[in-house]
Formats: C-alpha cells, structure tokens, sequence
C-alpha cells in the first residue's frame, strides 16, 4: 500500500520536470525565432483585404493587439488561426498576414470556409514578412502602443494568449 503514494509522486516529479524542460525549450525556440520589427513599425500601412488601411500604432493604442502571421499551406496555423479567429471575436484587436497564401479572392474563400474572422494583410510575395524577419508560422506578435511586447510561435491555447495579452496589458 506504501508503494502507490510513492509511485504517484514520483509520476508527478517527472511530469512536473518534463512541464518545465518544455517551457524552457519553447521559450528558448520564441527567443531564437523572434522577429525584428522594422524602426518604423509603428506607422507602417497595413492594407488589409477590406480595403482598409491601417497602422500598428492606431491598432493598438494604449491596448495589446495581436498580429498574426499565417498562411494556408501552414499545418500548425490550422489549428491555431481558430483560436486567433476567437480572440477576435472576443474583443482582441487582430490582424493577420497571409503569408505566401495566393490571391486576395483564394484568402478570402479560405477564411471563409474555415470560418476565420479577423481582418487580414495578403502579403502574397512575404515582403511584409522579410521586413519583420519573420522566419516561421505560425507567428503570433503582441504589439501595445506600436511597438512589440511579446512573441510566441507555433501552437498556442486561447487561454496562454489571453493570459500573454492580460501581462501585456499591465506591464507595457
């Protein structure tokens, strides 16, 4: 009867330690894959799908705003364009970049199938994406105040960015 309380402990340690050797390394692969943001970031146009123009800068002024770097080819950005997709609908400002993902019309039809609803940059030649030094997607950049706060990349939860944008929030 001793051995079950021991084994239970010993089984959350290591899952405990493999949590933690996880965090590091997914913070370490953020750190290495981190974008750089051009000088003027701020006030560059982003001209969206709607025909919309707008800055970094008035998206989020004096709140965090998320641009989200994606494109349709991207197998990890299905699984975490719905989960931007509810940031939006929830109130987050959004933006998305369609990286290398065809015409306005092809985006268009796929947001539209895919029941994706953010406003959306076709950046068809990833010009937009070299100026940021983006080097993977998905990419998601917290932006407050026009300049970047935060970035992650790859899978991410609709909590861990709620929580990422509630930091971003109070500290910047």
């Amino acid at each position: 009867m001793k051995r079950l309380p021991s084994r239970i402990k010993s089984l959350s340690l290591s899952f405990l330690q493999a949590v933690v050797i996880f965090a590091i390394l997914s913070a370490v692969a953020d750190w290495w894959r981190k974008p750089e943001p051009p000088v003027q970031m701020s006030s560059e146009p982003l001209y969206l799908l709607s025909g919309e123009t707008l800055t970094p800068a008035l998206l989020s002024a004096n709140r965090t705003a998320v641009l989200y770097v994606w494109g349709d080819w991207c197998h990890i950005c299905a699984y975490t364009s719905p989960t931007v997709s509810r940031l939006a609908e929830d109130g987050i400002p959004v933006v998305g970049i369609a990286l290398h993902s065809g015409a306005d019309e092809h985006i268009r039809t796929y947001m539209s199938e895919k029941h994706l609803d953010f406003p959306t940059v076709n950046d068809n030649d990833g010009r937009l994406a070299q100026k940021w030094k983006v080097s993977v997607t998905p990419s998601i950049i917290l932006i407050k105040n026009g300049k970047m706060v935060h970035f992650t990349s790859g899978i991410s939860t609709y909590w861990g960015l709620r929580a990422r944008i509630f930091i971003s929030d109070l500290f910047y």
